[in-house]
């Protein structure tokens, strides 16, 4: 037990000290850092590879957007009976209604 014990101390130390003597960059001594340093010299940044998620969707390439498509060949949709359910209630089957009246 004291083995175990001793490795897990020794490990959680480990792991600790590496944090606490990582070097932290000083970007003061950097050229952009100085006060002469010109930003509009900088180079552009050269495109953008991140693809971005999109909710849209391209309807020009399917086959109802070319011309040819005829769109009285589709078939009708089907009428949906959903029972919504009422947010309203009846108050006049309430106790206090009847005891009012």
């Amino acid at each position: 037990m004291n083995l175990v014990t001793s490795a897990a101390l020794s490990a959680i130390l480990v792991f600790t000290s590496a944090a606490a003597f990582a070097e932290v960059p000083d970007f003061s001594k950097t050229a952009a850092a100085q006060s002469s340093y010109d930003f509009s010299k900088n180079q552009p940044a050269k495109g953008n590879n991140v693809q971005l998620s999109s909710a849209q969707h391209d309807f020009s390439k399917t086959a109802a957007a070319t011309s040819q498509y005829y769109f009285l060949n589709n078939q009708a949709a089907e009428k949906a009976h959903h029972l919504l359910a009422s947010t309203q209630h009846d108050f006049s089957t309430t106790t206090a209604i009847k005891q009012s009246c």
